[in-house]
């Protein structure tokens, strides 16, 4: 199994939705994983993560017409429509400020997803938003947090590319290495430094348990 942790930010452009499935998918593509875990959390208290409807924009639309219904800006009442009106104490920063805050908390700010045949486990007409909640531009920091299978590079090669990697680690070094692997005693000459593909896809587990020493 492996662990992958890394962080992507993503550009709002004030209150609303933004897809960032592809951005997931193109994350996972570029780490190789197969299959496994993939945990989505936000840095931030003002703007949530959630899946819903990838198709009708009127969806999303609806959704943000009834976040604000129900938390409304400057101050609010209480649900049953019985009480006085309260003011937030939270104000220095905006009248969105304490809404946003209030939003986030009645949705959610990570998300847990499987991953299969590298790309996100999800429902044909489902994607994963940014809801944004303030009504500023805001770069916001995601983090992706993995556990999972992992293809490994170097056994992704097949014969035809595999002299580019021969290129990128020293094709001669690693030829001596494994025919010293090999218990061939015959010195080398110039002419045996081009690389024998045949043998070096025979022994290329060998060649990866010495990546460190060739690098």
């Amino acid at each position: 199994m492996e662990q992958f942790l890394n962080e992507i930010s993503v550009n709002t452009k004030g209150e609303g939705f933004i897809d960032i499935t592809s951005n997931i998918n193109n994350w996972i593509k570029e780490k190789n994983i197969i299959q496994g875990i993939l945990v989505i959390s936000t840095k931030h208290t003002s703007c949530s993560l959630i899946i819903n409807e990838n198709a009708d924009p009127r969806v999303l639309e609806d959704l943000s017409n009834y976040m604000k219904s129900i938390v409304p800006e400057r101050s609010f009442k209480p649900i049953n429509g019985k009480g006085d009106i309260q003011e937030y104490l939270h104000s220095e920063e905006g009248v969105d400020d304490m809404p946003a805050h209030i939003r986030t908390t009645l949705t959610s700010t990570n998300l847990s997803l499987s991953i299969n045949n590298s790309r996100l486990d999800l429902g044909t007409w489902q994607a994963i938003y940014l809801w944004e909640h303030r009504y500023s531009r805001n770069i916001r920091k995601i983090n992706l947090h993995s556990i999972c299978e992992a293809e490994k590079t170097i056994n992704s090669c097949s014969k035809d590319n595999l002299s580019s990697v021969m290129v990128k680690t020293n094709a001669s070094k690693l030829n001596k290495i494994v025919m010293s692997n090999q218990n061939q005693t015959e010195s080398f000459q110039n002419d045996s430094l081009n690389t024998n593909l045949d043998l070096l896809v025979d022994r290329i587990h060998d060649i990866a348990s010495l990546q460190e020493e060739l690098e």
